[in-house]
């Protein structure tokens, strides 16, 4: 068998013991076992379990990375919103398609190493800041609401991330509707257009009454 292919099929065994051991339950004598080679043989390819562990979650972070486009607006674009809708729906696809990967990101790949948690920690920055652009982007356009971005896109993050997990233990998950929830979800939370009015009226008459009260006592003071 070819090298490089007989590298691959190492990755693909050790991926779903991996993801059904975690990484401290697993070890070498467990992937050559699963993938029918000789201790020399997984030697020849990898140092030692943590080398083969740091290529799956490089797979990993690298494929997620290529899915989330950055927002591009202007004339001749898409609309920004079906941009979004792409890179979610991108993301929770290969989520669907790599079960084992996906499991093992989220769930066995930090707490053993500094290394890898520092690396898989930049990986959520970086898509949290992609997130953050997104949402001041959609400020600037008067399309979100003024907020702490950078807050707000952790939140989305995590709220993603579960979702994610979720979809990964789901073998009848529909992707395209989880993605409409999302986007349902981050465009007005879970409250009715009633409550939202209700709430904006609320809010219309305290600044109302806040006025009457500065220019009764004086300017007020915060």
């Amino acid at each position: 068998m070819e090298r490089q292919a007989r590298r691959a099929q190492v990755l693909r065994h050790a991926k779903r013991i991996f993801a059904r051991k975690g990484y401290h339950r697993t070890n070498v004598a467990d992937i050559i076992a699963r993938a029918r080679i000789a201790r020399g043989t997984f030697y020849l390819y990898f140092q030692n379990k943590k080398d083969l562990f740091e290529e799956l979650l490089e797979q990993a972070l690298s494929e997620l990375t290529r899915r989330v486009e950055r927002l591009r607006p202007g004339p001749g674009e898409p609309d920004p919103m079906d941009q979004l809708r792409a890179n979610l729906m991108r993301v929770l696809s290969y989520a669907l398609a790599e079960r084992e990967l996906t499991d093992i990101l989220l769930n066995h790949s930090t707490g053993f190493d500094h290394e890898l948690d520092d690396k898989i920690q930049d990986f959520y920055d970086r898509i949290a800041a992609l997130i953050k652009r997104s949402l001041d982007l959609g400020i600037e356009m008067n399309l979100v609401r003024v907020s702490d971005t950078r807050a707000v896109s952790y939140a989305i993050l995590g709220g993603i991330k579960e979702v994610i997990g979720m979809l990964s233990r789901s073998p009848d998950a529909d992707p395209s509707a989880l993605v409409e929830e999302i986007l349902a979800f981050g465009l007005s939370g879970v409250a009715r257009p009633e409550l939202l009015k209700f709430v904006r009226a609320r809010g219309e008459v305290a600044g109302e009454a806040s006025s009457r009260e500065s220019s009764f006592f004086g300017p007020k003071l915060d």
